[in-house]
């Protein structure tokens, strides 16, 4: 019987303790990764991050949740699967009507709902994703809300949001929720290490 190295041996055992390391410490990550699958979008825990506990409510709920500790810095995860479900939308400015959009152009509803839920509908600005930042997500449309948060315990009582939404045709979308009581520079230098985490196939 050949013997195992000693460096063999060790490396086999790192491996194995970063596996459980990785299950006890994100307990949640293989059921997002299992959704993600089903969007066809791939992901990547951020350097530093750590997960932390999702929120469900009436108006939110949130598939992934993470955060970068001692940084006052939350990002969430919200998807949609359009292969899966079509959603009946209310239409905000007659609560007594409802429309079907088609799946392709629903994740614009569900991104205006959320911000409202948080903001309000005076309490945000929207824009536009340019093509170059879609070809980042490989995305077709994509928005961004700046918000001015709700004071709220939900979002632990951050001031400012910035809420990405990304649609892929036929496959569905992803909005990331980025919270923080700060929205200066280093906000935008925290968005950028955690907003690349995600990207469709």
């Amino acid at each position: 019987m050949r013997k195992i190295s000693p460096i063999l041996l060790l490396l086999i055992l790192v491996n194995l303790i970063g596996h459980a390391q990785l299950q006890q410490n994100f307990p949640q990550l293989k059921t997002f990764q299992q959704t993600l699958a089903g969007l066809t979008v791939q992901f990547a825990l951020p350097r530093d991050f750590r997960e932390i506990k999702t929120v469900h409510t009436a108006d939110l709920d949130v598939d992934y949740a993470m955060e970068l500790p001692n940084e006052n810095f939350q990002v969430w995860f919200m998807l949609k699967n359009l292969q899966q479900q079509r959603v009946k939308l209310k239409v905000f400015e007659d609560a007594s009507k409802t429309a079907t959009s088609t799946p392709d152009s629903l994740y614009k509803s569900i991104a205006t709902a959320t911000a409202i839920a948080l903001a309000g509908k005076n309490n945000y600005t929207v824009k536009a994703l340019p093509p170059e930042a879609l070809a980042l997500f490989n995305a077709n449309e994509g928005q961004s809300y700046l918000l001015s948060l709700y004071n709220t315990p939900i979002t632990n009582r951050c001031k400012y949001g910035l809420l990405i939404c990304l649609q892929k045709r036929g496959a569905g979308s992803v909005s990331m929720l980025f919270l923080s009581n700060d929205n200066g520079p280093n906000f935008y230098k925290n968005v950028n290490k955690a907003c690349y985490s995600v990207r469709f196939n």
